[in-house]
């Protein structure tokens, strides 16, 4: 089954239990990662609720395949459903998924997210063919989209714009669903309890271009050793509500494929043959062709080594987090700046 945006509004109202595992894709990394926690939320009141929420990349997976099997047996100590959220799946995952599927899911709820996959791909048709299974494809919002959530975001908030605002509005919002909402919501902050119309001083003075920004920026940014990106990246992020250990676990994943694509460049295997045993994404091969720019398997272990060890610290020390995510990834920025 697929849902377009009605039928998931629908479902969002009144989840239908017969449908239990979510497939949410596409090119609008923040629309996915939207979707799937309004999905998760359908099963659990709280995402901070460890027995009843967990979060996994494909990454964990590789090293841990039997993981995801065991967290769908498990049973809630405090009762009532469990959701779990597969980030980071790919084609690659797919005979993962499959090897599940065939589990009970009464007491669970299995959300995946996955990138820009093709309708024919392997991983969408497993969902698809299942009869408790729903795929829901995640694009770039069109100008539709992104003036029904204006009127959703600063409508909440009792506030008009006025044309030259919603103009600039729907040119520089609408790449990425979760920047969009940050952005609107920033500026609802910023016009407090003033019930004017918003007008265009307003808009360019709280307002960036947001279209080409998302989570995976953050990541693309360290790896490539784009210092001033990362930077401007992670402070959108960070207001955004995103979590240290989302950065550093989705960096992590990246890591173990970058070093296991570098490991097979070092025996002399070719590197686009490399990125394919790698399990990356043959719509990341580009990009990942610049993060390893001849690159080999040692920098990408220690970068790694780093990465987690700041997750330990995150968990153990009792400072700051978000400081010592920062901190991780701005070494490897410049790790990874360096030429």
């Amino acid at each position: 089954m697929e849902f377009k945006a009605p039928q998931l509004a629908n479902y969002l109202k009144s989840p239908d239990k017969s449908l239990r595992v979510f497939l949410c894709y596409g090119q609008d990394e923040g629309l996915v990662r939207e979707r799937s926690k309004s999905l998760c939320l359908t099963a659990v009141d709280s995402l901070d609720d460890p027995f009843c929420y967990v979060e996994l990349t494909a990454g964990d997976l590789t090293d841990d395949p039997a993981r995801l099997m065991d967290e769908i047996g498990a049973i809630s100590m405090m009762g009532g459903e469990r959701a779990i959220r597969l980030r980071g799946a790919g084609n690659t995952t797919t005979n993962l998924v499959k090897s599940v599927l065939d589990s009970d899911f009464s007491n669970t709820l299995l959300i995946i997210e996955a990138g820009d996959l093709r309708k024919d791909s392997s991983l969408v048709k497993t969902i698809k063919a299942e009869k408790f299974g729903v795929v829901i494809p995640c694009y770039r919002d069109k100008t539709q989209d992104v003036t029904a959530l204006m009127r959703e975001v600063l409508g909440a908030a009792g506030l008009t714009t006025d044309t030259a605002a919603s103009e600039y509005l729907r040119q520089n919002l609408g790449s990425d669903r979760a920047i969009s909402r940050q952005e609107l919501d920033k500026l609802v902050l910023y016009m407090g309890n003033e019930k004017r119309a918003i007008n265009l001083e307003d808009v360019r003075l709280m307002v960036g271009d947001s279209s080409a920004e998302s989570v995976f920026d953050v990541v693309d940014a360290a790896l490539l050793g784009n210092l001033p990106v990362l930077e401007k990246t992670l402070n959108k992020a960070f207001f955004s509500g995103e979590s240290s250990i989302t950065f550093l676990r989705l960096i992590q994943n990246q890591l173990k494929q970058l070093h296991k694509a570098a490991s097979f460049i070092d025996k002399g295997i070719s590197s686009s043959d490399a990125l394919k045993k790698s399990g990356i994404p043959f719509f990341n091969h580009q990009k990942a062709q610049a993060q390893l720019s001849r690159r080999g398997s040692k920098h990408f272990a220690t970068c790694l080594d780093i990465i987690l060890k700041a997750e330990m610290d995150c968990k153990t020390t009792g400072n700051p987090d978000e400081a010592i995510c920062r901190r991780a990834l701005l070494r490897i920025g410049m790790a990874n700046n360096k030429r």
